[in-house]
């Protein structure tokens, strides 16, 4: 019975197959970004679609729209959307003159380009290379006009496999600008940072996650900048995963060093206010930051100070309190001048970290202040502190 049921099937598709063309499938291909998510900028200026793990940085000011979009585990510059209202239509001749003008303010001496090439839409693509802290960078430099809006996607493609390449293609066709939203007119008059975000560029270290006892969730540690160059805006981003790598809870914070040098570190915390999800099983650190080329120009180090008189003890109500007095020895005021704690336990984690500024807002040459941080809370024991000092000059 099973044989003649089978035959019988056999027959049917070839009868079917005689009294009419033959049913054909066709396996269409789905879309690159099937799987992606739109990204749509609070200004309303901008959406993209991109793969659901990336991170996204705005960097926004009150010039341009700038946003970053960054690839888990990425060694590469993040890849950057950078729109400007011109004010007037840009034809094709002031097209590229934005263009020139774009690559020259962005990247200046540190950039070479390699060719450009007019694209079908109207568009232009660039390529190039730029020296960066992080090495020689192969760049993509895509712009086009939208009516009056100067739109500039930037992808760094070194030594990125196809498979890489094909997502990030993928992601670049998706934007869509919308030349009608509300952006106020502006020019190319200052530069648009290249940003830096790369494995190895920011290392985490001496970390340490607790319980406040409020409840929160707080996840503290130190971060070295190994990019071989200075970096400031340096951004941390904590993630609470459950079992099945589901994000259940995201958390940032800027650290609290404006600038940070070579091979220099700074400690940073994140707090889960209301705690941490009873699913979550694991947490997750990302790092993303800029070149400090021109935040350099007034930026004074911890060579520019004294620090003397310094004393940890607890106070009446129980709370540490770290103190000290704070010398300017350069020949000229420092401005802003912020202390930055840290203090360390016995295996060197962080278990409290704070910062300051002096009680006065300008420290004259040779002129000493005092400052003082209370530590209400700690996640550990207090076995010793890290002190840095910076400031701007006058």
């Amino acid at each position: 019975m099973i044989r003649r049921l089978a035959y019988l099937l056999v027959l049917l598709l070839s009868l079917s197959a005689c009294n009419g063309a033959p049913g054909v499938l066709i396996a269409t291909p789905l879309p690159p970004d099937a799987d992606f998510r739109t990204y749509r900028h609070p200004s309303g200026v901008f959406t993209l679609r991109l793969p659901p793990e990336w991170s996204v940085r705005d960097v926004s000011d009150a010039n341009a729209v700038r946003a970053e979009f960054s690839a888990p585990n990425a060694n590469s510059l993040p890849l950057s959307v950078y729109i400007l209202n011109s004010g007037t239509p840009l034809s094709a001749t002031a097209l590229i003159e934005q263009l020139d003008r774009y690559l020259q303010i962005a990247h200046g001496s540190a950039y070479r380009e390699v060719n450009r090439s007019a694209q079908g839409d109207g568009s232009w693509r660039v390529v190039g290379v730029r020296q960066t802290g992080i090495g020689e960078r192969v760049l993509n430099t895509f712009v086009q006009a939208d009516g009056t809006f100067l739109s500039v996607i930037e992808a760094d493609v070194t030594d990125l496999d196809e498979a890489a390449l094909r997502t990030l293609r993928a992601v670049i066709n998706t934007l869509r600008v919308d030349p009608n939203a509300a952006l106020r007119i502006s020019d190319l008059n200052q530069a648009p940072e290249v940003p830096v975000a790369a494995v190895g560029s920011l290392l985490f270290s001496a970390l340490h996650s607790w319980t406040a006892p409020n409840g929160d969730f707080i996840i503290n540690g130190m971060l070295t900048n190994a990019a071989g160059a200075p970096l400031e805006a340096i951004r941390v981003t904590a993630l609470l995963y459950d079992a099945n790598d589901t994000v259940l809870s995201e958390q940032a914070n800027v650290l609290s060093a404006e600038i940070l040098m070579p091979n220099a570190s700074a400690p940073f915390s994140i707090r889960f206010r209301g705690g941490k999800p009873s699913r979550a099983v694991r947490y997750e650190l990302r790092s993303a930051a800029r070149h400090a080329e021109f935040a350099l120009q007034n930026y004074l180090g911890e060579e520019a100070f004294i620090r003397g008189n310094e004393i940890a003890r607890y106070n009446a109500n129980g709370f540490l309190t770290v103190s000290g007095d704070i010398v300017n020895q350069t020949q000229g005021a420092a401005n802003f001048v912020k202390i930055i704690v840290a203090v360390l336990d016995d295996q060197g984690r962080v278990v409290a970290t704070d910062s300051t500024f002096l009680n006065r807002p300008v420290l004259l040459p040779g002129e000493a202040a005092r400052f003082e941080i209370v530590f209400p809370e700690l996640g550990g024991s207090a076995i010793r502190y890290v002190i840095s000092v910076e400031g701007k000059r006058g």
